[in-house]
């Protein structure tokens, strides 16, 4: 750093240049904290840090780890597992974990459960590989898929071609009029959004975002509510939450895309998963039910009289 010139024998551009330089390097330390809190390596205590206003407090303990130390506060979890073979595991997501680790994960994610587990289970084993093959949204509950090998990776190529079979349960506000109908359109980000949601441009808009086509059907219709089962031709960014909303019925407790009735998380479970396996070329299709929050919402909806069939029963096979 430059050092402070004598004031009374300095030169007003001396001066000047010396003001400029400790702005300057000001302007890179802020940006580079910055880019610290951005990247999930600032700690309060055991609490990560995401929000860079934070207002600092005297006696506070503040961390900083480098890459690939940053720690997360670990939260044992029953992991449900539906399918396990030397190069897969099928498993379900509880609703608000993260599938993955980003900058903005607090806590424990469902890959930390999943090692947990593996490591439980086969002790013998001295590193766990647990590959990624698709995302789901953190409020959103459901099936997921894992390679446990490399060789199983060419998986993703089958959700790359939408060849995967992916049907979602989605509780909706409103009656929705249509027993069943394609969506299709276009996703964009939206900008007005703060870049953290999606809209939807109608057809095939030249140019612009990428096309995305959902099918749906009523499962169920309350009276302030509908029961949606939500199929996929595509598979983008919020697509479910998206389409629905364009509907004017988006998902009960999705805040982003405009619910108003409150609930827990957004009500949107990935109730069917299908596809072929990448070793074997076995046809392998899993079902799952809606967690509990999700089925006491929609009992929740239900007229007292009637017999109506659970939803999870009146699920469409394949």
């Amino acid at each position: 750093a430059p050092s402070t010139p004598d004031r009374g024998k300095a030169t007003l551009v001396t001066l000047l240049g010396v003001e400029g330089a400790r702005a300057e390097a000001e302007k890179r330390a802020r940006k580079k904290a910055k880019a610290w809190i951005d990247a999930g390596r600032v700690f309060l205590g055991e609490r990560k840090v995401i929000i860079a206003s934070w207002q600092v407090q005297a006696q506070e303990t503040w961390t900083h780890h480098g890459a690939g130390e940053v720690p997360l506060p670990r939260r044992r979890r029953y992991l449900k597992v539906y399918y396990e073979d030397p190069y897969l595991l099928v498993v379900e997501k509880p609703p608000g974990v993260a599938c993955e680790r980003t900058a903005q994960t607090l806590t424990s994610t469902l890959v930390d459960d999943i090692n947990d587990y593996l490591t439980r289970a086969h002790p013998e084993v001295p590193f766990h590989y647990v590959g990624l093959m698709h995302r789901l949204d953190r409020e959103t509950s459901g099936l997921m898929v894992y390679t446990l090998r490399k060789e199983a990776n060419p998986l993703s190529e089958q959700f790359k071609r939408h060849s995967v079979g992916r049907r979602y349960l989605a509780m909706v506000e409103g009656r929705v009029a249509k027993a069943e109908g394609k969506i299709e359109s276009v996703l964009v980000k939206d900008v007005a959004g703060g870049g953290k949601k999606m809209k939807a441009l109608p057809g095939r808009a030249a140019g612009e975002g990428r096309p995305a086509i959902t099918h749906y059907r009523v499962v169920e219709r309350y009276p302030q509510a509908t029961l949606v089962e939500a199929t996929l031709e595509t598979g983008r960014t919020h697509q479910v939450r998206v389409h629905l909303a364009s509907l004017g019925h988006p998902v009960i407790g999705d805040k982003l895309y405009g619910s108003k009735k409150p609930a827990g998380r957004h009500l949107l479970h990935a109730a069917y998963l299908e596809f072929r396996h990448p070793v074997t070329g076995k046809k392998l299709k899993f079902h799952s039910k809606p967690p509990r929050d999700f089925q006491q919402t929609l009992e929740g909806f239900r007229p007292a009289v009637g017999g109506a069939k659970k939803a999870s029963q009146r699920i469409k096979k394949q």
